[in-house]
């Protein structure tokens, strides 16, 4: 089973970041993507874009609702993320202790360079567990 999440959040930072310029240098990109699928009792969640405080509850949201449809396993893999702040490392925590205490529990799986970054500068990287051996479903690559 396949879901896709495609939300548009307006976000306008200055000339160094992707997305198209507009007048006076600033860039605008709206893209946040979430694809959900689900393989052998293990959800795998993978978002695209920024994880900050206008995207992180919806990728809370789908974990959520894929463990309370009997997922055994969470499994969000970061590595088309481009930024995480604060509201994306709570995220990561609230799966952590919510669906990393049951059987499967909850692991993230290779983190951009962006992502590591703040994982290993808040020192969550040594909390959560790793998924990166596993292979991904073959019907998302």
């Amino acid at each position: 089973m396949t879901d896709l999440l495609t939300v548009g959040f307006p976000q306008r930072w200055n000339n160094s970041g992707g997305g198209e310029v507009l007048e006076g240098g600033v860039v605008e990109d709206a893209v946040w993507r979430l694809d959900v699928s689900v393989d052998d009792g293990t959800a795998w969640l993978r978002p695209q874009g920024d994880l900050d405080m206008e995207t992180s509850p919806s990728l809370v949201r789908a974990a959520q609702r894929e463990f309370s449809r009997g997922a055994r396993r969470i499994v969000v893999d970061l590595s088309q993320v481009t930024f995480v702040d604060s509201s994306g490392i709570g995220a990561l925590v609230t799966l952590w202790r919510t669906v990393g205490t049951s059987p499967g529990g909850f692991a993230i799986a290779a983190p951009s360079r962006a992502a590591q970054s703040v994982l290993a500068t808040t020192g969550i990287d040594g909390l959560l567990d790793r998924a990166d051996s596993l292979a991904a479903p073959q019907s998302q690559v």
